[in-house]
């Protein structure tokens, strides 16, 4: 007998009950009935997934690694029956639209521009720890579009069967206190930095840390420190003086804390737009693509300083 779908949804109701007899229930089997048919899935992995005692049951460390694979699977599962109830197989309408990302300032830009172009689809986003992982999702068709970024130089290859549309290439910026003795300068020389302290995001992208280590000995020295904060916090440190941190132009100040760019743009970040080019999906990529590459420079515009430091070097695009 193969390990099937209902075998998992099975070890998920004991594990959410926390008990046989209760998630029989749950199931509508009998305990007995149940308890056979967990014997059984046991039988087929080749060990115990659960203790039983006198307070219901619970995942053993081996059951416990088949729950957290079952629960990806169920979910899987579950977002692949969702879609084809939402789409035949010959729909190529937006009726329901997976994005995905990793987060970013033009995160949110992406969804808004899919749902004013799709005021009626259902809209989903899935954020990625990786870039990677992303393209793995587009590739294996359970993401539509993904808005992937890499750098100048370290830029990703794209799995056969994806394609992609250039968004934008933005100079990478700093964050530095408002306080710091080079704030009031219009742009800043990496190497100004060099005593400093650097805070990164706990993003897990080696390519933007791999230009980050580059620029860095390009400018005659190796960071002191570099410490993976939560971005929640990054902020507040940098406005009380006790580091630095990269930041996309579009970021937005906060109290304590100014962008600034930095002289000779020692970094870059580029922003794609990707899909599967067998997806039905597909030729719908050109007018998300457009109105996407709309609102990211009606934010540049919003930006103001952004604006003006393109405005400055003859970088603005034509009128779109």
């Amino acid at each position: 007998m193969d390990l099937e779908v209902r075998h998992l949804r099975v070890l998920n109701a004991i594990a959410d009950a926390g008990s046989i007899t209760r998630a029989a229930a749950v199931l509508g089997f009998t305990q007995p009935a149940l308890t056979a048919q967990l014997q059984r899935i046991e039988r087929m992995l080749g060990g115990s997934l659960f203790v039983r005692d006198g307070s219901g049951s619970r995942p053993t460390a081996f059951g416990a690694m088949v729950l957290a694979h079952a629960h990806g699977i169920l979910t899987a599962h579950e977002d692949l029956m969702r879609d084809v109830r939402q789409r035949g197989p010959e729909d190529s309408d937006l009726t329901a639209l997976r994005l995905g990302s990793v987060p970013g300032p033009l995160t949110a830009v992406l969804v808004t521009t899919a749902r004013h172009l799709l005021p009626r689809a259902e809209i989903t986003l899935h954020t990625c720890d990786t870039e990677e992982e992303q393209l793995e999702l587009l590739a294996t068709g359970r993401l539509d579009f993904g808005l992937v970024v890499d750098y100048p130089e370290y830029e990703l290859t794209l799995r056969p069967g994806l394609s992609d549309a250039l968004l934008a290439v933005d100079p990478v910026f700093v964050l530095i206190s408002e306080r710091h003795p080079l704030a009031a300068r219009p742009d800043i020389p990496l190497s100004a930095l060099s005593g400093e302290a650097w805070f990164v995001g706990e993003n897990k992208d080696v390519r933007m840390r791999a230009q980050f280590r580059v620029a860095c000995r390009r400018a005659g020295f190796v960071p002191r420190r570099v410490q993976r904060l939560s971005a929640s916090v990054v902020f507040p440190l940098v406005g009380q003086g006790h580091g630095v941190a990269l930041a996309h132009p579009l970021v937005t100040e906060r109290e304590g804390v100014v962008v600034r760019p930095l002289a000779g743009d020692p970094m870059g970040v580029r922003q794609r737009l990707v899909w599967a080019a067998g997806s039905p999906l597909a030729e719908h990529a050109p007018v998300l693509h457009d109105a996407l590459t709309k609102a990211y420079w009606a934010e540049v515009r919003r930006a103001g300083d952004y604006w003006e430091w393109l405005e400055g070097r003859g970088l603005l695009p034509p009128p779109l």
